[in-house]
């Protein structure tokens, strides 16, 4: 019997079945399996630390303002999905650098964690298809857009912050030295 012929065959679909030829596939939200490129790693987590911090600040609050249940409930919550989600995005990468997942335990490992980082962070994806699957469409314009505010946030604030802060104190003891005279 052929397959047209057949109504209880499953149906082939490109969007099922996309990525299978060698052409690029869109990463998936929460998914454990595929690949993810470095850009993609640096703006999910930037974009993921502006969702969880917020739900995290106000957890503490509910917890300081006497509903200490109900904000270290919510607070676990959202430790326990940022975790899911993190780790999907460290073996996703793993997976681009045609490694194995399991590979994330490292991450408990003091000072082996450090340089695991710098491998997922700096080292270049397998070109084309790997083991993990194709490779990933090219980046959006809103993976851009995260992954330089997360450079703006991690290396220009922190640089403007160690000039700027002894700037100031140096300017506030000029200023209390010329009002002792």
């Amino acid at each position: 019997m052929t397959t047209a012929a057949n109504p209880y065959t499953s149906p082939q679909t490109t969007d099922l079945t996309g990525g299978t030829d060698g052409t690029p596939v869109a990463p998936k939200l929460m998914s454990y399996s595929g690949r993810l490129g470095r850009m993609r790693l640096v703006a999910y987590t930037f974009y993921m630390s502006l969702i969880t911090m917020p739900l995290g600040w106000g957890a503490m609050a509910l917890m300081f303002s006497g509903n200490w249940l109900l904000g270290t409930l919510v607070y676990v919550a959202v430790l326990a999905i940022g975790l899911v989600f993190g780790l999907s995005l460290y073996v996703r990468r793993l997976h681009d650098l045609n490694q194995s997942g399991i590979w994330v335990l490292l991450l408990v490992l003091p000072l082996v964690n450090l340089g695991l980082l710098i491998y997922l962070l700096f080292f270049r994806g397998t070109d084309g298809a790997n083991q993990y699957g194709p490779e990933t469409t090219p980046n959006s314009t809103g993976v851009k857009a995260g992954f330089v505010l997360a450079l703006v946030f991690a290396v220009l604030v922190p640089v403007l912050a160690a000039v700027s802060i002894p700037a100031y104190q140096d300017y506030v003891q000029r200023a209390q030295q010329s009002q002792l005279q």
